[in-house]
């Protein structure tokens, strides 16, 4: 799983270990954007990034991100659908765009490679702990690859895999907090 890369020079440090050490299965979450709106790369970054995207197995962009590499707008699921299918002429095999910036009730993620597409949809959860659910699912959509699931699966139980940690609502500290890692984990200690 490769996160944010900050500048050409590391993406060029990345890309020529990836090649060294012949490594098959890459998770690339373009981390490009602040949760605010800033960028955090800038175009030169951009451009190199564009031809990382090349050896990954999955791209997962939110939003904004998808806009970026796509270099189109996107209002709705459709728009997700089509800004895809440019991603994939970048060279990934898979893509998956991350639906929670959309304004609604409900939350698509589209996945799309060269013959299947998919739309996860859940109802979004109110929250302002959700701090990390980007990394958080390309981790576990890494994770469950690693163990043989198809990509496909992977972005299905991921999800859900966020979703259930969001909606254990953590509650620390003011301000924007992270998700519940540890939801699927159930103490059953009684603390005298």
């Amino acid at each position: 799983k490769i996160g944010m890369l900050h500048s050409s020079k590391v993406i060029d440090e990345v890309l020529k270990a990836v090649k060294i050490c012949k490594i098959k299965k890459v998770i690339i979450d373009p981390v490009m954007v602040a949760k605010g709106g800033h960028p955090l790369i800038n175009d030169n970054a951009i451009i190199k990034l564009k031809k990382i995207i090349k050896i990954s197995s999955l791209v997962t962009p939110n939003i904004p991100e998808a806009e970026i590499l796509s270099g189109m707008k996107i209002v709705n699921t459709n728009d997700m659908i089509m800004a895809a299918k440019k991603l994939l002429k970048l060279g990934s095999k898979n893509i998956l765009i991350k639906g929670g910036h959309m304004k609604g009730k409900k939350v698509s993620d589209v996945f799309l490679n060269k013959s299947e597409y998919k739309i996860f949809i859940n109802n979004k959860i109110r929250s302002k702990n959700t701090h990390g659910t980007g990394c958080t699912l390309s981790s576990a959509i890494t994770t469950f690859f690693a163990c043989g699931k198809s990509l496909n699966k992977s972005c299905e139980l991921g999800i859900k895999y966020v979703n259930q940690s969001i909606r254990s609502n953590l509650n620390y500290g003011k301000g924007y907090g992270p998700i519940n890692h540890l939801s699927s984990i159930k103490i059953n200690r009684m603390f005298n």
